[in-house]
């Protein structure tokens, strides 16, 4: 056995003393699934972690970080970017999802404190009888998505349209740094009667450790805002034959601050959307839709608008814009409505349409993951910016003429694609175009997707050629992007974040890095750093 070899069996040996040794995977099914994202697999951890506790975390990090080994943080796994994969052959994976109680839930000063690999959906559930939510609340992946991993990818969804990504809601974090120290920030850190009350006492040390993927910190704890939980919704959806007005409705819609999401749809990925939806996959948005009115006979009317209404409606439509409003009564969801369709009024060839799908996100909002692959084994990747509102149409042009020179590699791979936009508060316009093609399913799809959703679904070979040419898609945009001066939330490996930094902050940066992490062992490649 060579050194390497006997080193990694030394830290295995200490982790599972640590730990238990139920608590590390080193069986190779385990490994693969934890080298393996949405698109990529990298290098095969030597063991996977599952710690209990966020002491016993601590203890693990120093543990591998003393044997030399890599330490990467995963959450609910729902990455395409990297992020939670090694580029180095010694690594250990942190599965953090046992993290996963509750901590605090104080009503009186507003705020909730959970363990890292809580998911939006049990936060959600856990929240549900206190008639309180945080700002941002969840992904559309909130059944895996951990709160921790969102923190770290910087997310944006539910809420965001007027409250930001999930950073925008943190007030304080626990993060276990590479020596083992459990660091807390904000108002927490205080060492006479602390408490995660208010954030910015001080430089915002909680700020670095936001949308870091990982790379300075694994995050334990959290603890968030919370407001009021919004007893009434309202939804309207807007067809536009257009781009111009379609980009002016959404601009239009983010400068008016009233809703709590905006997204839109492009005609490509519309279709995609429509056919990636089954008759049993309806049945349950409905179901949902039924349980998430004012009252039981208000959502079987909002679930029957929906079901008379069905798909095929959006079938021919061009560019559609969905959104979702709340509102503390009747009168405040009223007047909301009445700002978002002011806002639109003012666009030409602007038609409103039955608001079906706002209104079914919004009473499912944690669905099954579908989104991954549809019943002719397409798969789904993305790839996304942020641009200010003012970039918004250039974005989209751009991107549709980049589209336009490689539509003969497109057409030779068979390659669908379309592009989503949302907004994320009125500063800021997120930009996705999702690439769909046919491929094998990795070990991520069928652990996610499991055998209920997968039945029916026949499996296909490898297909390394269309794979590659959507890589070299990807990385294009990403080039496109990157001269563009765009933003991008889930940075991960993926994005030239480190070339895009002025060298002054990439100092800076490189300095905390090396004073949190001074072996270069934490997460090592994320946003570019080692």
């Amino acid at each position: 056995m060579n050194t390497e070899k006997v080193r990694h069996s030394v830290a295995v040996d200490g982790l599972r003393q640590i730990l238990g040794a139920a608590q590390v995977s080193t069986d190779d099914a385990t490994r693969t699934l934890f080298a393996t994202d949405v698109f990529r697999t990298l290098e095969t951890p030597v063991a996977v972690i599952h710690p209990d506790t966020q002491e016993h975390l601590a203890a693990a990090i120093a543990c591998a970080t003393r044997h030399g080994l890599a330490v990467v943080p995963r959450g609910g796994g729902m990455s395409y970017t990297g992020g939670y994969l090694s580029e180095r052959a010694g690594s250990v994976v942190v599965d953090t999802r046992r993290l996963n109680r509750i901590v605090e839930i104080n009503r009186e000063d507003l705020y909730v404190t959970v363990e890292c690999g809580v998911t939006w959906a049990q936060l959600d559930e856990a929240l549900k009888d206190t008639g309180l939510r945080p700002p941002f609340w969840g992904t559309g992946s909130g059944l895996f998505a951990t709160v921790g991993g969102s923190l770290s990818q910087n997310a944006m969804n539910y809420g965001s349209a007027r409250h930001g990504t999930s950073a925008d809601s943190v007030l304080s974090l626990t993060v276990a740094l590479a020596d083992g120290t459990l660091l807390r920030t904000g108002s927490a850190a205080t060492v006479q009667n602390g408490s995660p009350f208010f954030r910015a006492y001080g430089p915002d040390v909680t700020g670095l450790f936001l949308g870091d993927t990982g790379a300075l910190g694994i995050k334990t704890q959290a603890t968030l805002r919370l407001l009021p939980r919004p007893p009434a919704s309202g939804f309207a959806s807007f067809e536009f034959a257009d781009q111009s007005g379609y980009v002016a409705a959404l601009t239009a819609l983010a400068r008016e601050s009233v809703a709590s999401q905006i997204f839109g749809f492009d005609p490509r990925f519309l279709r995609q959307r429509i056919k990636r939806q089954g008759i049993v996959r309806d049945l349950q948005l409905l179901k949902g839709v039924a349980m998430s009115g004012r009252s039981l006979l208000a959502g079987l009317r909002d679930a029957a608008r929906v079901a008379m209404a069905g798909r095929r409606f959006l079938a021919d439509a061009a560019y559609t814009v969905h959104v979702t409003v709340e509102g503390r009564d009747e009168d405040e969801l009223r007047s909301a409505l009445k700002a978002v369709r002011r806002a639109t009024l003012a666009v030409p060839g602007m038609r409103e349409i039955e608001p079906s799908v706002p209104r079914l996100s919004h009473g499912t909002p944690f669905p099954q993951p579908n989104l991954l692959v549809n019943d002719d084994t397409e798969v789904w990747v993305p790839v996304h910016a942020l641009v200010p509102p003012s970039r918004l149409d250039s974005m989209l042009t751009k991107i549709n003429a980049y589209f336009d020179s490689v539509k003969a590699v497109i057409e030779e791979h068979d390659i669908d694609w379309g592009c989503v936009c949302s907004v994320c508060g009125p500063h800021a316009m997120l930009v996705e175009p999702s690439f769909y093609y046919r491929d094998a399913l990795n070990p991520l799809h069928r652990h996610v997707l499991g055998d209920t959703l997968l039945k029916g679904i026949q499996g296909l070979p490898p297909n390394p050629d269309t794979k590659a040419a959507v890589a070299r898609i990807r990385q294009d945009l990403a080039d496109l992007f990157l001269r563009e001066g765009t933003a991008h939330l889930q940075i991960g490996k993926f994005y030239h974040y480190r070339e895009s930094r002025q060298p002054e902050l990439l100092r800076l940066l490189e300095a905390i890095k090396a004073s949190v992490d001074p072996q270069g062992l934490i997460n090592p490649g994320s946003l570019g750093l080692r």
